[in-house]
């Protein structure tokens, strides 16, 4: 008989190699594609040789191993702060990442910036808030969200406080004394308003002193004597500083009076040039005329006389405005009747004036004398323009020479003389001539001088706003020389 035992070897250990499983199945790797056998949609390898791996083969894509694989997640654990922590209200907010957030997907995160000012949105998208947008004592908060493309991810927040800067003192209100210094006086530089600091720091104050505009030198309360002459404007400016901030200069000025200058020294002068009439402004009954020919001149509406005088010594009157473009009455005014020969053709008229206010419109009159024959004027008026400048009107029939120049300004006394001869009227403004023009000029067939507003019969209307002083008529047309003379006779004013 032949023996079979060799053929019983080889086929063993083939039957031991299917039945490696053990559940009675014969599994060969690969064989059924990835997935098909238990742990190969995990191990790193292309079991079916089909170039995809694990989770990427369709094969596995029921397999535990692979459950949400392709569900996008949103970014986090963004963490930031504000620098810097404790800011003041100079200085920029800039929002810093801290901690970059993290994606599950591995996917690239950008960053959104939202800024909230004590929490209102401030309409800032970017990482800095500029200091010009802050102020102390607000709340800034810096708002971030992740995202991956896709998803936002939860937002992280940071918030400071804005620390109030030190902020600078006001400036203190001064005056001198004597108000009406000679140069035998001492000038002292006085603070009637003391400076207020905002945040309570104690203040100190520093002096400087000018004289005619230029540096005087002199950083004291007081300017000696010494260093002051007669016809000099000095003016004292003070700050306040709080040892790191300082105000704005508190100012104010006097002038040194020229000896024999004054109300009295320009009538004195007046009458020796002629003139027919001078009003000094200053008495209590009334507009004072000085003897020369002219009446008193009565205060009407809401002027009013007792105001510091703008000619060196005595007292003035100050006057509202009112119907400055012409269309109403003015506020107040005084009217005086005068010498017909003030009308005359060859003419000057004189007064001091310091404007409060200039109109924005058309001119304001410090003194006229102006009448209608009906509806067609002639006459002569002083105005403050709109245009900033001094203006004096030399009318005919309705027609107007001006001459114009000068500075009208708020504040500043200006000495104004105006004549008229030989078809030429001329203005001068602080003893000197600035303009001149050709034209006619008639005389009003009667005459009312008004001071304080226009002559626009049977209204006084184009109110001047200020203060008034030394009015002075002339039935001729005075030199530049004889001019100068009654403005050094004002004390330089």
């Amino acid at each position: 008989m032949k023996s079979t035992r060799p053929s019983m070897l080889i086929l063993c250990p083939l039957l031991l190699l299917v039945a490696a499983c053990g559940d009675g199945r014969v599994e060969v790797p690969g064989a059924g594609g990835e997935g098909s056998v238990g742990g190969d949609c995990r191990d790193g390898a292309d079991n079916d040789e089909d170039g995809l791996f694990d989770c990427d083969d369709d094969g596995c894509g029921a397999s535990p191993d692979c459950e949400g694989s392709d569900e996008n997640a949103a970014p986090s654990g963004a963490a930031i702060a504000i620098e810097p922590a404790t800011p003041g209200d100079d200085d920029d907010l800039v929002c810093t990442i801290v901690t970059e957030a993290t994606d599950p997907n591995g996917d690239p995160v950008s960053y959104t910036f939202a800024w909230a000012r004590t929490g209102a949105d401030a309409g800032v998208s970017g990482a800095t808030v500029g200091a010009a947008l802050t102020t102390g004592g607000d709340t800034w908060t810096c708002t971030v969200t992740p995202n991956d493309g896709a998803l936002d991810g939860a937002p992280a927040s940071a918030s400071v406080i804005i620390v109030q800067g030190n902020e600078a003192p006001s400036a203190p209100g001064v005056s001198i004394s004597p108000a009406a210094p000679t140069d035998d006086d001492v000038l002292t530089c006085v603070i009637d308003t003391e400076s207020v600091d905002p945040d309570g720091d104690a203040v100190t104050y520093a002096y400087a002193w000018s004289v005619d505009g230029a540096d005087a030198g002199v950083s004291s309360a007081t300017v000696n004597a010494a260093l002051t002459e007669a016809g000099q404007t000095w003016t004292c400016g003070v700050t306040a500083s709080d040892g790191e901030l300082e105000s704005g200069a508190g100012t104010a000025g006097v002038d040194i009076s020229v000896p024999g200058c004054g109300q009295n020294a320009i009538r004195d002068l007046a009458a020796s040039l002629g003139g027919t009439g001078f009003w000094s402004m200053d008495e209590s009954g009334g507009l004072f005329a000085d003897g020369i020919g002219e009446a008193d001149a009565a205060l009407s509406g809401t002027a009013v006389r007792g105001v510091a005088g703008l000619v060196g010594d005595g007292l003035a009157a100050e006057f509202p405005g009112g119907g400055e473009r012409g269309d109403a009455e003015a506020d107040g005014y005084a009217v005086a009747d005068v010498d017909p020969s003030v009308a005359s053709g060859t003419r000057t008229f004189v007064v001091w004036a310091r404007p409060s206010r200039i109109p924005s419109i058309g001119g304001a009159a410090p003194l006229s004398i102006r009448t209608a024959a009906p509806s067609i004027f002639s006459g002569f008026t002083f105005y403050a323009m709109d245009t900033g400048a001094w203006e004096a009107w030399w009318t005919a029939d309705g027609a107007h020479t001006i001459a114009s120049g000068g500075s009208a300004v708020v504040g500043a006394t200006a000495f104004l003389a105006s004549t008229y001869s030989g078809g030429t009227a001329r203005l001068y403004v602080d003893g000197a001539e600035v303009d001149s023009a050709s034209g006619t000029y008639n005389s009003p067939e009667f005459a009312s001088l008004v001071i304080g507003a226009g002559r626009n019969p049977p209204t006084q209307m184009y109110g001047f706003s200020g203060t008034i002083d030394a009015v002075a008529t002339f039935p001729t047309a005075l030199t530049s020389a004889q001019v100068l003379a009654l403005h050094e006779a004002g004390c330089g004013r």
